[in-house]
């Protein structure tokens, strides 16, 4: 284990053309001091890494080098650790823990000695052990391994951060779940602070804390919340199935397989969560509603509102989490078309009125409305919301929670709402005839509402408002517009590559492409930074529909969505459809995703 802290690692990446002679001299010289501000850095936050830190390959990354021949690309310990692969001659492994079977990483090779050594396992088929490995030189080991287990072993060089923090993370978590399996008991209320009716403030431990002495179900439940916001997860599940609990994240818009752990710790798991959520623990037959404010390592604070409902094997636990950095956005990043905003802009600015908002659960409706009300949001307006449950906490906002087990519905509070004096009143949804009343009635005597609605699309929405019960001259004398979004998932820029497209097949699609030939697209190959999709993040695609006066002449004389539709399209409106294209001739997304979202 001597190539990666000797000279013959520097000697390794001038052969691989990494490092230059001069960057050597460098290395060479200053090393020592290096190593010391390492020590003195590791000292300051508090320690916490073994005894080999820092090595050779920790020295060389924290030089923040340039790599010979590519411009801006740093000498990190991940381009380090891959010129050590091919000059080894071994395949290079980014590890995803996502795509790792928990049972493989810890059930294969003890814990004790996995981390003393650095080797993590990550698949086994036919015999054959798969194993990221830290040092190449380490064949003894590997042999070992080969004969106690009787497999053959195939390595494969990984970084050492990598396999450090899954190891944490694997056996951290299994170790408190086996606990718990053991134990079979729920855990007691750790310390809190209450800071208002609508949430609880915990603040959760941070990794390095997380130790054998806490409470097991505790630590495991801290853990989910962690690795969930590592892996920037917007949704937790965890299901009950018949001799299992099933956990799996939603990322990007789909959903994950992350553990399948014993059915035994499931209720635990449960009633921690629903604790920290101030739900009734001993209400199995019903479902909950709750809310948590998470203190991430002093530095952040997540929401996440939870919901619980009864299933055939026990309690599904669903937690959406809240991230203030996301659901507050500036409106430039929501990316609206120029003609959208421009749009858009004059809805929110209007004196009174209704503007709508509509689109299924999960197409970013709540981003677009509170990132709104953050805009518009001044001293001198008094911003009112009424919400089930409400999302996000600001204190800019008056923010109303319904609670219909004592009757503080959308209706009762819109009743009495504009004895608040407000100017700008958010309704969470418009789910029935009174509240589309009351809202109407507001807009009416000079406010201006945002609201909800689930249609498919935002000319949909005048249709669906009839259906309530309300009366097209009360729509007409108060709609503003609406909005109908999606969100589609963005093209991996670490992955990102051009193809040619036949028009023809695109036409047949639904997209409108003109003429023949073909056109210039781009997507993702699928890499390490995506784990393989070739996407990587969410951005919105809209259909911003203005009620013009030609739309009201045509919604008076009775005529039908469709008319409504082709006159909006002629005065200027970008359908789904077309707003998605858009964005898929921009490189941002792909015809797929458009195709998705937009069907």
């Amino acid at each position: 284990m001597n190539l990666l802290n000797s000279d013959e690692l520097l000697d390794l990446l001038e052969r691989q053309q990494v490092l230059t002679s001069q960057q050597r001299q460098v290395i060479t010289l200053e090393k020592g001091k290096q190593r010391q501000k390492l020590l003195k850095r590791a000292d300051d936050n508090g320690g916490g890494v073994d005894k080999s830190y820092p090595d050779l390959v920790d020295i060389i990354a924290s030089f923040r080098l340039e790599i010979n021949g590519r411009k801006g690309a740093l000498l990190d310990e991940e381009a380090i650790m891959q010129a050590v692969a091919r000059d080894c001659k071994l395949p290079f492994k980014k590890l995803d823990p996502l795509a790792l079977d928990m049972d493989i990483v810890t059930k294969s090779i003890p814990r004790n000695f996995a981390v003393t050594h650095l080797l993590l396992p990550f698949n086994k088929q036919d015999g054959v052990l798969d194993i990221a490995v830290y040092h190449p030189d380490n064949k003894t080991v590997l042999a070992d391994i080969e004969q106690a287990n009787q497999v053959t072993v195939r390595p494969f060089i990984a970084t050492k951060s990598d396999i450090r923090k899954i190891q944490a993370d694997f056996f951290g978590f299994q170790k408190s779940i086996r606990a718990a399996e053991s134990q079979f008991a729920g855990p007691g209320i750790g310390s809190s602070v209450d800071i208002g009716n609508l949430e609880q403030f915990v603040k959760i431990s941070s990794a390095k804390e997380i130790s054998s002495s806490d409470q097991h179900i505790k630590s495991a439940v801290n853990h989910l919340f962690h690795y969930a916001l590592d892996q920037q997860a917007s949704d937790i599940h965890i299901e009950p199935k018949r001799d299992a609990c099933m956990v799996r994240f939603r990322i990007d818009g789909m959903l994950h397989p992350i553990y399948k752990l014993p059915k035994a710790v499931h209720a635990a798991i449960t009633a921690r969560i629903k604790s920290l959520a101030r739900m009734d623990i001993s209400e199995k037959r019903r479902p909950q509603d709750g809310r948590i404010k998470l203190g991430v390592g002093g530095k952040k604070e997540v929401e996440i509102r939870v919901s619980t409902v009864p299933v055939s094997f026990g309690e599904k636990t669903v937690m959406r989490i809240l991230d203030s950095d996301m659901i507050f956005q500036d409106l430039d990043n929501l990316a609206f078309s120029h003609r959208d905003r421009q749009v858009f802009d004059s809805f929110i600015n209007a004196p009174h009125g209704i503007v709508l908002v509509t689109g299924p659960t999960g197409s970013g409706k709540s981003t677009t409305l509170y990132s709104t009300l953050k805009k518009i949001a001044t001293p001198e307006k008094n911003i009112v919301t009424v919400e089930d449950p409400v999302e996000m906490v600001h204190e800019e906002f008056n923010q109303i929670s319904v609670q219909p087990l004592i009757d503080v519905t959308f209706s009762t509070i819109l009743r009495n709402i504009l004895r608040q004096d407000p100017d700008i009143i958010m309704i969470g949804e418009i789910r029935d005839l009174e509240t589309a009343s009351h809202a109407v009635q507001a807009a009416m005597t000079g406010h201006l509402v945002l609201s909800t609605l689930h249609t498919n699309d935002a000319v949909s929405s005048i249709v669906r408002l009839m259906d309530m019960g309300l009366e097209p001259f009360l729509i007409s004398s108060t709609l503003l517009g609406c909005v109908a979004q999606r969100l589609v998932r963005t093209i991996c820029p670490g992955c990102v590559e051009t193809f040619q497209m036949e028009k023809e097949e695109l036409q047949k699609l639904g997209f409108p492409v003109s003429g023949g030939g073909t056109v210039e697209l781009k997507r993702g190959k699928g890499c390490r930074q995506c784990r393989g999709t070739g996407y990587k993040g969410r951005c919105g695609v809209f259909e911003v529909f203005v009620f013009s006066e030609q739309i009201n002449r045509l919604l008076r004389a009775g005529e039908g969505v469709n008319e409504m539709r082709k006159v909006a399209i002629r005065e200027g409106m970008t359908t789904l459809r077309e707003d998605a294209w858009q964005k898929v001739k921009a490189g941002i997304t792909t015809y797929q995703e458009a195709m998705r979202v937009t069907s």
